[in-house]
């Protein structure tokens, strides 16, 4: 192959990996927000000693943050 064939097949490889890249670091924002999230309700029931409730209630949030934006996400490409 000379290198006149391979530039479009590197061209296409290109474009489409500038399409994906955006959606590479999503399950680690997904995962970042839950932990976060979590972490913010144990700080909360050690405030208040009402352990384990905001941390299960945080949690939920946190999981649905996840999603919502990771929806929005794939909507948007």
């Amino acid at each position: 192959m000379d290198s006149n064939s391979k530039k479009p097949l590197r061209d296409a490889l290109h474009q489409a990996m500038r399409e994906i890249a955006p959606l590479f670091n999503l399950g680690t924002q997904m995962a970042v927000s839950i932990v976060i999230f979590t972490f913010i309700g144990w700080w909360l029931d050690s405030m208040f000693n009402i352990s384990p409730v905001l941390i299960i209630i945080f949690s939920i949030i946190g999981v649905f943050a996840a999603f919502y934006y990771f929806f929005k996400a794939i909507k948007n490409k």
